[in-house]
């Protein structure tokens, strides 16, 4: 049977790279999710270390104790989020 399903919403925390704010990001993430050895800020992720990019969104897991951050494309956060006044 096909049905259809609407995403929950689901409210995150999240910071976005402007390519300046390297400082804010790596106190956002922590030190022990916060790899900069590149030109720009990388989140270490259970998927491995993915980089951020000048207009990336760095979202902290909603359902993870454990403090998981990772990046998303500005165009795909847009989509999936409104953000909060």
């Amino acid at each position: 049977m096909i049905i259809r399903a609407t995403k929950k919403p689901i409210t995150v925390e999240a910071l976005r790279f402007d390519g300046e704010n390297f400082k804010e990001c790596e106190e956002y993430i922590g030190r022990g999710n916060y790899d900069n050895l590149l030109k720009y800020p990388n989140v270490i992720t259970s998927e491995g270390t993915m980089a951020v990019n000048v207009g990336d969104y760095i979202i902290k897991e909603p359902f993870d104790k454990e403090r998981k951050f990772y990046p998303c494309k500005p165009d795909i956060f847009h989509k999936t989020y409104e953000i909060e006044e």
